[in-house]
């Protein structure tokens, strides 16, 4: 897959495991999917056939109550939204190759997970539940912690995107990250948003990306010394960071480019969702 734009996104992939832990990146799936006018599917994998599609989170429910829609059975207020709407209920004791087997039936432009801790890892991130990320594919993947609250308010649908923080280093090639950071950001509607190109190292090593024109984009270059992972959590904070967007190695699985390398560790002690982004192939 190549360089993905939001306006043009055709598909959201959202797993999940009916928890209260996956509530938030619901939320997120949900407003990315009604503002990039696209199709959303919600997955639940279960072992035994007991769950009925209701099961899954109520997505006209949510849209009534964010005002996006009169009811909860306003179907041309669903239509016109552009929204697409999948529920899709397997049945097997392996979610990863069920979430596998969907994929590659239905590849999607960006996956939405819910993230928590699960014995001092970030539970997606697990082996069981991240294989479906490991396929090889280029696909963005928003992970959303499920403690905090993310950039979408939960009673209102509103999004909060003012700062984006995107980490770059020469490998790998930020460009795609940089890219998708400006694209998300359009796409949601904000007017002005400030996006700091964050480089760990030394200041003639820091690369510069190319950044797509886009009307109210604020860009500030910032170059430190120290420690990779703090540095990104400490400038995440002190910003106020809404959102960070790393990019990963584009000829690995999200599974082998992820475990035990920055973008894993970040992941783990992130305050804001963070989107990880395989460079440009």
């Amino acid at each position: 897959m190549g360089a993905m734009h939001l306006s043009v996104m055709q598909h959201i992939f959202h797993p999940t495991d009916l928890s209260p832990a996956s509530a938030t990146a619901f939320l997120h799936a949900l407003r990315l999917a009604t503002a990039a006018h696209t199709r959303l599917t919600l997955m639940h994998v279960n072992e035994a056939d007991e769950l009925s599609a209701a099961t899954l989170p109520q997505v006209r429910t949510k849209l009534a109550e964010w005002g996006l829609i009169r009811g909860a059975h306003d179907m041309d207020g669903l239509m016109a939204l552009g929204l697409g709407v999948k529920k899709v209920l397997a049945e097997g004791e392996d979610p990863v190759v069920a979430c596998l087997e969907y994929l590659d039936r239905h590849p999607a432009d960006l996956i939405v997970l819910a993230t928590h801790q699960h014995n001092g890892r970030t539970a997606w991130l697990h082996k069981r539940v991240a294989e479906p990320l490991a396929r090889g594919s280029a696909t963005p993947t928003l992970f959303v912690p499920h403690d905090r609250p993310g950039f979408v308010d939960p009673a209102t649908g509103a999004v909060r995107l003012r700062r984006i923080l995107v980490p770059v280093t020469r490998d790998p090639d930020p460009q795609r990250a940089v890219e998708l950071a400006v694209r998300l950001a359009q796409q949601l509607g904000y007017a002005s948003v400030h996006i700091t190109l964050l480089h760990v190292g030394e200041q003639g090593s820091a690369p510069r990306p190319e950044l797509p024109p886009a009307p109210g984009i604020h860009l500030e270059n910032m170059v430190v010394s120290g420690d990779v992972e703090r540095m990104i959590l400490q400038v995440a904070s002190h910003t106020n960071a809404d959102l960070i967007v790393m990019a990963t190695k584009g000829h690995e699985g999200f599974l082998d480019a992820l475990r035990g390398n920055t973008t894993e560790r970040v992941l783990r002690q992130a305050e804001c969702p963070v989107l990880a982004v395989a460079e440009k192939g």
